[in-house]
């Protein structure tokens, strides 16, 4: 807007600078997330994920659950494709740069931000109100996981549709077809985010008939209109789901928890949600759920008086200050859905859960603070020594959630971080005891892999995901009864989980039992086609037993979903060995140019390349062999052979 447009507005040139600021203060607030790695859940997701590295899967993004990938044990009741679609699109610019899913995770949180303070000012008619309403929004720490954790980007993209569909609904009074598409747009897109965001469809209901400014004066059949094409587009989407999966939750993640124990805990929930929101302290990226047994447990209680608080609150104020009712209803509605324990996976009290209800608690808390600064006291000076209290305290708590943000961050840089610091809170999550010995795993650390293994086990001695990561332990250190029983164990409780049949086919590989691990691999691929790792260890046993064809289209397909220097090199084998040498010239400079400090495939390419007459190339390759392995007896004799012939 030019300066004269904006004093027609009724927009102070200050004013223009809000979202801005907003904007940068949120980008400030997780700034040195920009250098945390792929933790958690991410590597499964992003790096171990064929749907995010190729438009060949498209098809199966957007009709298929997030962790269908996984094969036959993937089945959820997650249906995010733009989750997926986001990865894909992330993958296409950063490849594997944890930096650039970083920076679209701050951004859109920004722009979140943003957005927060446009809809609550269009809501409450308050500038002010609505700056402050944003500002505890960037600044409140219970948003950290989901800006820092990569994996949490549904919950940003859900929000900030959700909200965009909101403005655009309420900013006219009678919305035109270019609004009505623009909502519904938003809208479907949220849901596809994330599955909360089908409530917006009741929440503009509510909107519409007890909210809306002139509700009064407008016809029913008006208000219908209003709102009908986002009802439908609810609908649709519920048919959808229903369809691709057969019913709206295909399964049932808490069976042992009985429907009276779920509404017990889901009160429960609620009084836990509120304290998070309230007072952000002792955060955690896995909090640990018992499910609550009776009524008279303390935190059943005071989720039952939330509940009746807030509804005597919605009741009082529906006509007094109808916003503030919606406020309250926004939070129970997106919170809702999350409160249902049998649906919920492992994590059923998540700070990520709370990141779109949190934007009408800030609206509501804004409102507070904005009647607190207004409040008429027939003592002057007493008015402003309130309004020094309250600048005072709105320091301190922006300085404090700026701080406990910054720090927070840094606990999500690495898995060793994140998963010490979360026991250090949680320390009977059987997740991160897992997670932990996983990573122990990885360093090498066998003792304290198997330790923080059977520490997991304890906590929960049915995880299939627990039994499996034990047995490679057993495995590594040459225990193969302990490696064998615990295996099968796995895949007695996982049967169609691909990772524990190639391990367990790996075991019966290492103890000579080449036909029982062969079935194992068979197995493996069958319910994990798109498991790479799967496929190698089957075309390599395949390899083995001289079934070339059959092992090479083995070795392709493992390099086509999670290309592997190991696959790359046994194909290469396989082209030698079948006389198609300019395939296997063509292969090793691939390898070679990927994995430039392989020494042995510089060797064999040299070798190649010598024998088809081609010195010049050959000695490159013999070079680059002795940059890594400088004793390569091979590669010093080529030279100088080379050196010979060419005097």
């Amino acid at each position: 807007m030019a300066p004269r447009e904006l004093e027609k507005s009724g927009i102070s040139k200050w004013e223009r600078w809000i979202s801005p600021i907003l904007f940068l203060v949120s980008v400030a607030c997780y700034a040195n997330t920009l250098l945390n790695g792929f933790v958690y859940d991410d590597e499964l997701q992003i790096l171990a994920n064929p749907y995010v590295k190729s438009w060949h899967y498209l098809p199966q993004i957007f009709t298929t659950t997030v962790w269908s990938f996984i094969g036959a044990a993937g089945d959820s009741n997650y249906y995010r494709p733009l989750m997926t679609f986001t990865y894909l699109l992330l993958w296409k610019a950063f490849g594997d740069l944890p930096f650039g899913y970083h920076l679209f995770n701050i951004l859109l949180n920004a722009l979140v931000v943003v957005a927060v303070y446009s809809a609550g000012q269009q809501l409450f008619k308050s500038r002010s109100f609505a700056l402050v309403a944003a500002l505890l929004f960037a600044l409140h720490p219970i948003h950290t996981e989901s800006v820092n954790w990569i994996a949490a980007v549904p919950d940003l993209e859900a929000t900030l549709l959700f909200v965009a569909a909101f403005l655009i609904y309420i900013r006219r009074p009678i919305l035109d077809s270019k609004s009505h598409v623009a909502v519904v747009a938003c809208y479907v897109t949220a849901m596809m985010a994330k599955e909360p965001a089908l409530l917006l469809a009741p929440l503009l209901v509510y909107y519409e008939h007890f909210v809306r400014d002139g509700r009064q004066q407008t016809p029913f059949r008006a208000k219908i209109r209003q709102y009908a094409p986002v009802c439908l587009a609810g609908l649709g989407y519920l048919v959808l789901r229903s369809l691709l999966f057969g019913k709206l939750a295909p399964v049932l993640q808490h069976p042992q928890i009985t429907w009276r124990e779920a509404i017990y805990s889901a009160f429960a929930l609620i009084a836990s949600y509120a304290r998070l929101l309230f007072w952000p302290t002792r955060l955690s990226a896995f909090h640990t759920f018992h499910a609550s047994e009776s009524l008279r447990d303390p935190g059943v209680l005071a989720g039952m008086a939330m509940v009746l608080g807030c509804l005597a609150f919605i009741v009082y104020f529906y006509k007094r200050q109808p916003q503030l009712a919606f406020c309250v209803l926004w939070i129970g509605l997106t919170l809702g859905p999350v409160l249902n324990v049998r649906w919920m996976a492992a994590n059923v009290l998540t700070e990520r859960y709370l990141y779109l209800p949190s934007v009408a608690f800030c609206w509501l808390a804004g409102r507070i603070a904005e009647r607190a600064w207004d409040l008429r006291l027939e003592n002057q000076r007493g008015r402003a020594l309130l309004r020094v209290i309250l600048c005072i305290a709105g320091i301190v708590l922006a300085a404090m959630g700026a701080t406990r943000i910054w720090a927070r961050n840094r606990i999500w840089h690495d898995d060793m971080a994140l998963y010490s610091r979360t026991l250090e809170t949680d320390p009977d999550s059987y997740v991160m005891h897992m997670n932990m010995g996983v990573s122990y795993f990885a360093a090498g650390n066998f003792a304290a892999a198997e330790k923080e293994l059977r520490r997991a086990l304890e906590l929960k001695p049915d995880s299939a995901n627990v039994l499996n990561a034990l047995g490679c332990v057993y495995l590594e250190e040459g225990r193969p009864e302990e490696a064998s029983k615990t295996f099968q164990s796995a895949i007695a409780f996982k049967p169609r989980w691909s990772d524990s049949h190639f391990n367990y086919g790996r075991l019966l590989k290492k103890t000579g039992q080449n036909d029982a691990a062969l079935a194992e691999f068979q197995t493996a691929v069958e319910v994990g086609p798109l498991n790479g790792t799967a496929r190698l260890y089957l075309a390599q046993e395949l390899a083995e037993r001289g079934q070339d064809s059959e092992a090479e289209a083995e070795y392709r397909s493992s390099i086509q979903l999670s290309a592997s220097l190991m696959a790359q090199r046994n194909l290469a084998d396989i082209l030698l060995k079948t006389g198609r040498e300019d395939a296997a010239v063509a292969m090793l400079q691939q390898i070679a140019k990927e994995y430039p400090f392989d020494s042995s495939t510089h060797v064999k390419l040299g070798r190649l390349l010598e024998k088809e007459g081609k010195p010049a190339e050959a000695g490159k390759e013999y070079q680059a062999t002795l940059v890594t392995d400088p004793a390569n007896a091979e590669a010093q004799a080529a030279l100088k052979r080379l050196k010979s012939l060419g005097k």
